[in-house]
């Protein structure tokens, strides 16, 4: 099925042509977050290619959360991403035993990505994820022009996910895809 972004959390955020691309146009430089809740990991592996359009923005896996706004303070959505600690409060009080160890509950990919920047990336270029809950790992390849230039992989990870996405200032696209040959 289609990897579609069904929550959006913050004032910034939106949705560009369809749920698989989210923007912050215009809206200065804040952090918002678009998570991919829809499609629950628990087993098995998963790959997703994220395509960073403008600007910066994080990506990652996080434990499925459902975010509601009416249990936030004004303007505590002016701003937010897994990374803050008043998210990290939040999602705490959502753990369910498929968590298994509540200190990964989110696993960001670049502490910053800057489309623009990161190997010479251009419009189009794109990372992909493959988390692996067999192995417990989450792999990171990194694709310029259509081709794979680089690789690397984060272990350790148990328990549920789903794809996040924190846009500032960007557009970032998510699409299910092939899993690189290995």
């Amino acid at each position: 099925s289609k990897l579609t972004f069904d929550q959006l959390v913050g004032d910034h955020i939106q949705y560009g042509a369809d749920h698989t691309i989210v923007q912050t146009p215009g809206r200065g430089r804040v952090d918002s977050l678009a998570l991919c809740s829809n499609h629950v990991m628990r087993s098995g592996r998963h790959f997703a290619k994220f395509t960073g359009l403008t600007g910066e923005g994080w990506i990652g896996v996080i434990r499925p959360v459902q975010i509601n706004k009416s249990d936030l303070n004004d303007g505590e959505l002016d701003t937010f991403s897994p990374g803050l600690r008043k998210f990290w409060r939040y999602t705490r009080n959502q753990r369910t035993e498929r968590w298994c160890d509540f200190d990964d509950q989110c696993v960001e990919v670049k502490k910053r990505v800057d489309w623009t920047k990161i190997h010479g990336f251009r419009r189009g270029d794109s990372i992909g994820l493959l988390l692996d809950l067999n192995e417990g790992t989450l792999s990171i390849y990194i694709y310029k022009n259509g081709s794979l230039v680089t690789s690397e992989e984060k272990k350790g990870l148990l328990g549920e996910y789903c794809w996040y996405a924190v846009a500032k200032n960007s557009s970032i696209s998510i699409k299910r895809d092939l899993v690189p040959s290995e």
